[in-house]
């Protein structure tokens, strides 16, 4: 039975980013995959301490809510990551779990855990896609240097009305969401072996 492991980066429980990555999971499952699923926003999740444990062993010295990750991810065939980008880059929840990702190259700087694929996605306020391009490129670069193959990178973009007191989610995007999530759906399916 294939394995994904799916990191989910917002902080919003039904936010679009949520959303996708559920059709993700959803189009996995339809295949007969095991989802393994941690929440980046857990309270239990504490940043990397800087002390290269992981340099001589395969995983962290920290103790908290995301110790099973390195497991999971050693025993996984997918990895899917989302995240909203806040002010150009992704959340300050997804940016600790990329930190600690650091075991996942060991001597010089080579994976640890290569030949995995991967499906990131990313949601933002601004229908501008240029907006948070440079941080979607930096993440998926760091996948590249962990040896695992992007399957797709999801942007959903306009996701927010900046021109309403209260910053209501933008329902003007509806079709290009419906056809990302049909995208996710199908992403699902095919990180399935």
């Amino acid at each position: 039975m294939s394995k994904v492991v799916i990191f989910n980066g917002s902080p919003r429980k039904s936010g679009y980013t949520t959303k996708l990555l559920e059709q993700v999971a959803k189009g996995a499952k339809s295949k007969g995959a095991e989802i393994i699923e941690f929440d980046l926003n857990d309270s239990r999740i504490r940043g990397c301490q800087g002390c290269f444990y992981c340099r001589t062993h395969d995983g962290c010295a920290v103790k908290d809510y995301l110790q099973p990750m390195y497991e999971a991810i050693t025993e996984a065939d997918a990895i899917v990551f989302g995240s909203p980008n806040y002010g150009y880059q992704i959340t300050g929840q997804a940016k600790i779990w990329l930190d600690r990702t650091f075991p996942m190259v060991g001597e010089n700087f080579m994976p640890r855990h290569p030949g995995k694929k991967v499906v990131s996605i990313f949601v933002q306020g601004s229908p501008n896609p240029e907006m948070g391009a440079e941080g979607i490129k930096a993440v998926n670069n760091i996948f590249a240097r962990y040896g695992w193959e992007l399957e797709d990178s999801i942007l959903c973009c306009g996701t927010t009305d900046f021109h309403s007191e209260k910053l209501e989610r933008f329902n003007s995007n509806i079709e290009q969401f419906e056809e990302l999530s049909l995208r996710a759906l199908k992403d699902g399916e095919n990180l399935v072996r």
